[in-house]
């Protein structure tokens, strides 16, 4: 799916000194290049801006897969092929729809062109060249292994492309090589149709589509493995691909983007704090955020501007490049969550503790079935009625998991004394933007849903309508109305001709367990965001310290997305290439630094 308006809409922005009010489409069309940042009013402190950044696994994939698209009766069916033969099955998969020549192959690839004179469709400049990566990505006259969903993992699939910590690649500088490896360098395969179909291919394509995963596929070279109560793999999972760097700089992995996006715009960003944190590991039920780099500059280099020399550019860029996207969970409601409590006063006066310290009434704050629990995971069988019960649920302290081998940070919180503070001064401006590539879910929803409804109804809490939020969760699974935040009936389609999003579309329960059972409010990433730009998270200042949320969706119209954005009284944007991305981030830190 495609936008042609430039880099989306922002649906929902909070003007200065204004409440959210309805939607304000503003077209953010034509918008090239990267922006100044606006210069600050006097006396107006430098804002805040923390990028969330989806390290779930899926941003390993390709915005639009490489198409499984084929001629029918173009291919030979051989009565007895041999594993190397067009048509046979043996130990590097079956080889069925292969090749380069395919009309229907070839005009579905018709988006990359070697041999031509324009580089968005030749490919031959990388799109990140960074030299403190362990490789460039991509180098254009290299070939690379790959799926049709996303370039080959080292952590789950051979002959892989991409090292299981996303700094550096495999690649061969040769067909033959790359054309054999993904063989194993079998007998079998020794000068048979299937590698010289290869070769000829790299040579006059610059890609090569290759044999499907099968039975006959030999262990190591089959895969990949889904996971439990994830949604069944599509076909291009399966399907093994040969490609030049050249294509994968036409059309890169959505990691790739986002990495590059985000170090054109932290390199430019100039009179703003900025930090960095991932969506959280699993650390049971709620999973905090993964605090990456803390607010930079301190506080006092923050005043009464910026010390540019004191931003530390080069560590967030570090902190940006070394970020792993292999999450299970698209947490962003937790995620949202957890820096709250960062920025909170908490190390001062107790304030999340305050609110989120167990047990929390009624229930462990679950609108759900058997007294705070949750169903059993309809999936795996995981037992749900002890759900978020831990005492330390939403205050959970750093540990090293000794099962998994592995350190967990917890809950982050800002430093408790000195100039690293995640707020510095009353009324200072602060803003989460989430640069995620599709929809929250997968156990996003452990939140205290009912203690946070309960701090926005105590001090009069009202819809962008004006109409008063409510909630009421007592058998939500019979009440036909428990409240809450969902604005995903103004959420729009694209192309916008397309039709209209319901309350509904944010009702998704299909691999998201655990949700909730209250229709209309079964998932609660948009009431997180609402009670974060609602409530002031600060009791040691006079001011009134609110956090916003901004989103945007790389290649993705999601609904819930977009009413995560409003009820965050931020902005939506949709951005389907790295420099609409890029845009997309510059224009968003334009807009939170301006007072």
């Amino acid at each position: 799916m495609h936008d042609d308006s430039g880099i989306g809409k922002v649906f929902w922005k909070r003007l200065p000194g204004q409440r959210l009010g309805l939607t304000v489409g503003i077209m953010a069309a034509g918008v090239s290049g990267l922006f100044p940042v606006a210069s600050l009013a006097e006396g107006s402190p430098p804002s805040n801006v923390m990028f969330l950044v989806d390290n779930n696994g899926a941003m390993q994939e390709y915005s639009e897969y490489l198409p499984e698209a084929f001629t029918p009766g173009f291919y030979p069916t051989p009565e007895d092929p041999a594993p190397g033969d067009l048509g046979g099955d043996g130990p590097a998969g079956h080889n069925i729809n292969t090749g380069c020549t395919d009309p229907a192959l070839v005009a579905a690839m018709s988006w990359f062109d070697k041999d031509s004179s324009d580089p968005a469709k030749n490919g031959s400049v990388s799109i990140d060249a960074d030299s403190t990566l362990g490789s460039k990505f991509f180098e254009p006259d290299r070939f690379y292994h790959s799926r049709g969903r996303r370039l080959a993992w080292q952590t789950d699939e051979y002959p892989f492309s991409v090292s299981s910590d996303f700094n550096s690649l495999n690649s061969h500088g040769d067909a033959l090589t790359a054309c054999y490896t993904v063989t194993n360098w079998k007998d079998a395969y020794f000068n048979s149709p299937m590698m010289d179909e290869c070769m000829t291919c790299l040579t006059t394509r610059g890609w090569w589509r290759g044999p499907m995963v099968s039975a006959q596929t030999s262990p190591g070279l089959d895969g990949p493995k889904p996971n439990p109560g994830e949604a069944p793999l599509p076909p291009e999972a399966f399907r093994k691909w040969v490609v030049s760097g050249r294509v994968l700089n036409v059309r890169p992995p959505k990691f790739v983007v986002a990495r590059k996006a985000l170090k054109d715009v932290i390199a430019q960003a100039s009179n703003v704090r900025i930090g960095l944190a991932t969506l959280g590991r699993d650390q049971g039920w709620f999973d905090p955020p993964e605090l990456l780099m803390g607010m930079s500059p301190t506080c006092d280099k923050s005043t009464p501007t910026v010390d540019e020399t004191a931003l530390d550019r080069a560590g967030l860029m570090r902190a940006v490049n070394q970020i792993q996207f292999r999450n299970l969970d698209r947490n962003v409601g937790e995620s949202l969550f957890g820096l709250g409590g960062y920025f909170s006063s908490q190390m001062l006066d107790n304030q999340w503790g305050n609110w989120f310290a167990q047990p929390i009434d009624p229930g462990w704050g679950w609108p759900g079935c058997c007294d705070g629990g949750t169903y059993d995971n309809p999936y795996t069988g995981q037992f749900g009625a002890t759900w978020a019960a831990a005492p330390d649920e939403w205050l959970k302290a750093p540990y090293i998991d000794d099962e998994r081998g592995i350190y967990l940070p917890g809950q982050p919180w800002e430093a408790a004394e000195g100039d690293d503070r995640s707020i510095c001064f009353d009324n200072q401006r602060t803003a989460v933007v989430v640069v995620t590539g599709g929809t929250p879910r997968y156990e996003d929803n452990s939140v205290p849903i009912t203690k946070m409804m309960e701090l926005l109804i105590a001090q009069g809490a009202a819809h962008p309508d004006e109409s008063p939020v409510r909630f009421n969760p007592a058998d939500p699974e019979h009440n036909p109305s428990v409240g809450g935040i969902n604005y995903c009936d103004q959420a729009v389609k694209y192309p916008p001709a397309s039709g209209t999003y319901t309350k509904a579309d944010c009702d998704y329960t299909d691999y998201n367990w655990p949700a909730g059972l209250g229709v209309g409010n079964k998932n609660f990433m948009d009431d997180v965001a609402f009670f974060l730009s609602h409530m002031d998270l600060r009791g040691d200042r006079p001011g009134h310290e609110p956090v916003q949320t901004y989103v945007v969706g790389y290649g993705t119209d999601s609904p819930m997305l977009q009413s995560i954005a409003k009820a965050g009284e931020g902005g939506f944007f949709r951005a389907q290439s790295v420099s609409e991305l890029r845009d997309s981030l510059t224009v968003i830190v334009d807009t939170v630094s301006v007072p």
